[in-house]
């Protein structure tokens, strides 16, 4: 009768939903699959329906990730050779893409093979969030690093030495570039700047206005310093960065 059919209806309501539920939650996680998209849970699924803001790591995800050496710049006074000397060994025991890239430049412009930094009586100092820069401290009491401008700056000026401007300049322009300036110095001397270049992915500026049709906003996060994020985010179509 009428009467039991509703009264079945009504109790099956809330069974039907719950059996579904994990159903529904099954299904948008595989169709997420078929797009490279790993869902850990149907409610990850829900939730990225809320999305207004994606946030994007720079290096391997907008660029290809594998920056380079490309090219070493002196400071005034400084023989190119002594930097490439010492951008290798500062690179030595450096086991990221950019350190082997270091080394590597030096063997092929320069002519230097690498050599074992335990012969030269050399102790490795590895980069940190907190100090920028990376390097080795020598036998002779000599300490060479590498690494962000302003951290080399503060390093230099600690043992009593300047920051030259024509090297500010070369920073400038690098950064510029969209490339990542990395400065060279021993002790209280600056000696030059590496050149070290980042390119962006093929498509990218198409994806990010497909997000923004899609009333998505898009921000990308770099460790760089803001004069290389912000020649990196206008070349991707990013709509912001924090640097």
């Amino acid at each position: 009768s009428m009467t039991v059919l509703i009264a079945l209806l009504v109790c099956l309501i809330p069974t039907t939903i719950g059996a579904l539920l994990s159903a529904i939650g099954i299904a948008g996680m595989d169709r997420v699959l078929q797009h490279n998209v790993l869902a850990m849970s149907g409610r990850a699924v829900e939730a990225a329906g809320d999305v207004n803001v994606l946030l994007l790591d720079k290096t391997g995800t907008i660029t290809l990730g594998n920056r380079q050496a490309t090219e070493l710049r002196p400071a005034p006074g400084v023989d190119a050779q002594h930097l490439a000397e010492a951008a290798q060994i500062s690179s030595l025991a450096d086991e990221t893409p950019e350190g082997r890239s270091i080394v590597v430049l030096a063997k092929e412009q320069y002519g230097l093979r690498g050599r074992d930094l335990h012969v030269l009586g050399g102790h490795f100092v590895a980069f940190t969030a907190t100090t920028r820069m990376s390097g080795v401290d020598l036998a002779g009491n000599r300490h060479v690093r590498k690494g962000a401008a302003d951290a080399i700056d503060a390093f230099v000026r600690s043992k009593g030495g300047e920051f030259p401007e024509e090297v500010r300049r070369d920073v400038a322009s690098i950064a510029g570039a969209g490339g990542t300036p990395l400065v060279v110095a021993e002790d209280g001397r600056v000696l030059g700047v590496i050149y070290l270049k980042d390119i962006v992915k093929g498509g990218m500026r198409e994806r990010f206005d497909r997000l923004r049709m899609m009333g998505i906003r898009t921000v990308m996060i770099t460790g760089d310093n803001p004069l290389t994020a912000d020649t990196i985010a206008r070349e991707a179509g990013v709509d912001d960065f924090l640097a």
